[in-house]
């Protein structure tokens, strides 16, 4: 084999989700972007979209190291796909809403050392991003009330194990028809952090999330207190 091509080195896909038939297919798209896949983001360090897998809509991120450093790092560390995939089924472990992990691939040259690419799946979340909802609800306290009671219970979960998300635009959180509040987005989220490193990663999940709302007084209002203690 030549050790300067990249060859698939680490795979795995959640069987407690998909079939026979949904592996194959996740095992074909996963090496390059399919014909037909609906793009949602291109650039030069991720390609993003959405595609049916079986009778489900699943997101299909493909990972590009951006150089040769950041090669060798995810070589070494592991790719931003396997950190988001194990991220995602500890958060659905610890109860916390987030898209469900279907499966995940990396292709390392030079013995496993350098990471050329990686590739995730997960499942479509249902619903519209809290960007989008509190713009089209912009005064309904009641609404906005009841996103906000999810809210609160979701970040006192993370609190009592130290998640942090890392990347808290309201472009990240997916509210359901129930107001139910789902995280995506995982490639920044640290979970269990050190005691000495937790407070700062709490206050700029707090800072990022209350940036969201700077220009959306209604809002800003429901949502003041969603990082308080429930009693």
């Amino acid at each position: 084999m030549n050790p300067f091509k990249p060859h698939l080195t680490y795979s795995e896909v959640n069987t407690a989700l998909c079939d026979a038939g949904q592996q194959a297919e996740l095992t074909r798209v996963a090496v390059r972007p399919p014909a037909g896949m609906v793009l949602c983001k291109y650039g030069s360090r991720s390609v993003v979209g959405t595609i049916a897998v079986g009778n489900r809509q699943a997101v299909l991120k493909y990972y590009y190291p951006r150089n040769w450093l950041k090669q060798l790092t995810y070589g070494l560390v592991g790719s931003r796909a396997r950190r988001s995939w194990k991220t995602g089924l500890e958060l659905l472990r610890l109860g916390v809403a987030t898209a469900e992990p279907l499966a995940f691939f990396e292709w390392k040259s030079l013995g496993g050392w350098v990471l050329d690419r990686s590739f995730l799946a997960m499942r479509h979340v249902e619903g519209t991003d809290l960007k989008t909802f509190a713009r089209s609800h912009p005064e309904d306290t009641v609404r906005l009330t009841a996103v906000a009671a999810n809210l609160r219970s979701a970040f006192a979960v993370m609190t009592r194990n130290r998640v942090a998300h890392g990347d808290l635009k309201a472009t990240n959180i997916i509210v359901g028809e129930d107001h139910s509040v789902t995280f995506i987005d995982l490639d920044a989220t640290t979970i269990h952090a050190s005691p000495s490193a937790w407070p700062g990663l709490r206050a700029r999940d707090e800072a990022l999330f209350f940036d969201n709302w700077k220009r959306q007084p209604c809002a800003a209002e429901a949502f003041r207190d969603v990082f308080k203690p429930i009693a």
